[in-house]
């Protein structure tokens, strides 16, 4: 990991090997994490603000980050101003978990990702003021995009395709989605809950099966009739583009006599809702019409295996591609990177489709790979010469392009890594054979008497220590000094411990003059060194014990943070509470549950012995003011079983218990519990909120509606 800049926000670079979590984790606001492409393995947290994460090369199907654990989203973001663009996120495949999560966030951008085989692909949670823009969500097992209580975010120019749903409005208010394609989802396309008010959504591309619109309140499908090139290239944008995948789709039938690309009617068939889109789109005679295909790639020939990136450079504004690369294999990736494995001449044909139909090009013996011939061994070492144990690190210099190796290195081992690294323990001149090899061949090297280690003389044992004197107990931090190279290490502290680390910490627990020796030895021999008398320990005088708290009155439950003033240094501590219990800990916070006045006692320790204060009705608890007013929320409030449900305690009055009834027979005494419904049915929930001054009970009735799979 590479990072730049002094005093000012830094750009830190992260390579293949590296961790990004170790570069959020070291970043502060305004810092810029550049990411080389490779493939990452890791669950990523992103908990401060002000940070960008970006792919060097911008293309995300170089730069993928790909969950280490299934059952954690592969990038969590929980702060304000975080920018993720280029990567390509995968395996977030436990239900509910996302490639892309954004939990009370506010603006964010998300912008230019793909995201594929995780359950959830950007999951937008109580996050308020994002943008989520120009990002490819496919094969996401549960959702593509997922807003749940979400307010005030911009979806725009997304793709979701291939996922159990599309894209879900699920309790949020005050969304514009506008320019997305959704299609081809398994269970429906686009879903907006009753409880999701004041969302506009319009120039989108919709087909699928099914879409499922309930009604809420302040919802709009289209904005007024305006020019401008539309989702299906049309010259005006009003309402949105409402297909199915078999051609039966309302804006793929509807009347457009005048030809401005918006319907002559009205649709007003939006599933379960009284809502229409006034201003639906069509495919326009004056629009741009079906894509014309056309096709570039780099490199167009070489040695095999020869990897090929193709760029889609079709007109029109395709929305869906198929690749054939000549060689029995395809791809609907817009932008696909292929590997030829054998040498020939290959015929690639891309079909570009939109909704005004599908144009195909072919571009026959594009592709020319050559057979490769076999390589040309060749070794370079550093160092190649030095003192016993030598570590030296071998690099393959051969041409070629070997894909084996096979190294010698004259003691006896080998090794089958590209450019490994290896430890000559005993003194002699070492030949190294390195044979490489590919498709075409093998070929050695020999490099005779290439390594040459020699043995040192034995070290010089020096030590030192800081401090040599003070309070038991004291802690000493000892450093090895010696020359000639140690190997190994034995120090004796003069107390009966012992220890082999090089630079050791050891505490004297006692008081009395210590005589501390080091012996350093290498393969050369040993040396001692004896410092009588020169560590010296004495003892302190006994504290004297003082105590302050914050707050010292206040209602029930009462929570003080105790702080020790003791003066003295002392080792431990004794608290009494004057409730009946008691802490060992240096500064304890206690609760107090109950009204009264309450007496506290603190006795400190050190090795020179204990003094104690006792403070009378030192603190001063009164009765809870009020009996709580309990009340809560849920989120998704419905859906299909099973379904996890969030519940969050809403209840004022300072609750100390709470106790719920999740009306399918199960109950938790947790303050905001998830809960699994597993059946069918419409559930009621009870929440009781309980403090030292009663207790107080909510009901929602039919709140929760589950449906069959």
């Amino acid at each position: 990991m590479l990072i730049s800049g002094i005093g000012a926000a830094s750009d830190i670079i992260v390579k293949p090997g590296n961790s990004i979590q170790t570069a959020v984790t070291n970043s502060a606001s305004g810092d810029v994490i550049t990411v080389k492409p490779g493939t990452y393995t890791e669950n990523i947290k992103v908990i401060k603000n002000g940070i960008t994460i970006r792919s060097e090369s911008g293309n995300p199907d170089n730069t993928i980050i790909k969950a280490k654990s299934s059952g954690a989203d592969v990038l969590f973001l929980q702060g304000n101003n975080i920018k993720i663009t280029g990567f390509k996120t995968v395996g977030a495949t436990r239900s509910s978990y996302s490639g892309i999560c954004l939990s009370s966030c506010s603006n964010c951008i998300i912008e230019n990702n793909k995201l594929s085989d995780n359950s959830y692909g950007i999951y937008v949670l109580r996050s308020k003021g994002n943008q989520i823009s120009k990002n490819t969500v496919t094969n996401d097992g549960e959702y593509g995009i997922v807003l749940g209580t979400a307010t005030d975010n911009t979806l725009s120019g997304n793709t979701a395709f291939n996922n159990g749903r599309g894209i879900h409005v699920g309790n949020s208010d005050g969304n514009k989605l506008s320019g997305n394609t959704v299609r081809n989802n398994n269970a429906y396309g686009l879903y907006v809950c009753p409880r999701s008010d004041s969302n506009l959504i319009y120039n989108n591309y919709f087909n699928d099966a099914n879409m499922a619109i309930k009604n809420g309140i302040g919802n709009a499908y289209s904005i007024k009739k305006t020019a401008g090139t539309n989702i299906v290239g049309g010259p005006y944008k009003g309402g949105n583009f409402w297909g199915k995948p078999d051609g039966t789709g309302f804006s793929q039938t509807a009347a457009d006599k005048d030809g401005d690309g918006i319907s002559d009617s009205a649709y007003k068939s939006i599933t379960g809702s009284t809502y229409s889109d006034y201003l639906p789109l069509v495919n326009s005679k004056s629009g741009t019409g079906k894509p014309v295909a056309a096709v570039s790639a780099s490199p167009t020939s070489g040695n095999a295996p020869l990897s090929v990136a193709f760029t889609d450079k079709s007109t029109g504004s395709p929305t869906s591609w198929k690749w054939t690369f000549g060689d029995g294999t395809t791809s609907t990736a817009k932008n696909p990177t292929h590997k030829y494995s054998a040498k020939g001449s290959y015929t690639v044909i891309l079909t570009a489709t939109n909704a005004a139909g599908s144009n195909t090009v072919t571009k026959s013996n594009y592709i020319t790979v050559t057979g490769v011939t076999k390589p040309v061994a060749a070794v370079s070492a550093s160092p190649t010469s030095g003192n016993a144990p030598l570590n030296v690190a071998f690099t393959d210099k051969s041409t070629g392009s070997p894909t084996s190796w096979k190294w010698s290195f004259g003691d006896g081992t080998s090794s089958t890594v590209k450019s490994p690294t290896h430890k000559y323990s005993a003194k002699g001149n070492y030949t190294v054979t390195l044979t490489a090899t590919n498709a075409a061949g093998s070929n050695t090297v020999t490099k005779s008497n290439y390594i040459k280690v020699t043995t040192s003389a034995k070290p010089v044992a020096a030590v030192s220590a800081s401090p040599t004197s003070g309070n038991a107990p004291l802690n000493v931090a000892f450093t090895d000094k010696s020359t000639g190279s140690p190997t190994s290490w034995k120090w004796s502290f003069g107390d009966g411990t012992s220890s082999t680390v090089k630079s050791p910490t050891h505490k004297y627990s006692a008081k009395g003059n210590y005589t501390v020796t080091l012996t350093a030895t290498n393969a050369a021999g040993s040396n001692t060194v004896t410092k009588s008398n020169y560590i010296k320990v004495t003892t302190s005088a006994k504290p004297v014990a003082a105590v302050s708290a914050s707050p010292t009155s206040g209602n029930a439950p009462l929570n003080v943070a105790f702080t020790d003033k003791s003066t003295g240094s002392p080792t431990s501590w004794k608290w009494s509470f004057g409730d009946g219990t008691t802490s060992t800990t240096k500064n304890p916070t206690h609760k107090y549950s109950a009204k009264g006045n309450y007496t506290v006692i603190l006795t400190a320790t050190n090795s020179a012995g204990s003094n104690t204060v006792t403070k009378s009705n030192y603190i001063k608890v009164t009765a809870t003011s009020q009996t709580p007013v309990a009340n809560f929320w849920g989120s998704p409030l419905s859906g299909k079983a099973p379904l996890n449900v969030v519940f969050t305690d809403t209840s004022t009055g300072s609750p100390t218990s709470w106790k719920w009834s999740f009306g399918d027979g199960t109950s938790s005494t947790v303050k905001s519990p998830t809960h699994k419904y597993s059946a069918a049915g419409t559930y009621t929930v009870k929440l009781t909120a309980s403090n030292a001054a009663g207790s107080n009970t909510k009901t929602k009735s039919s709140y929760i509606k589950v449906t069959k799979v």
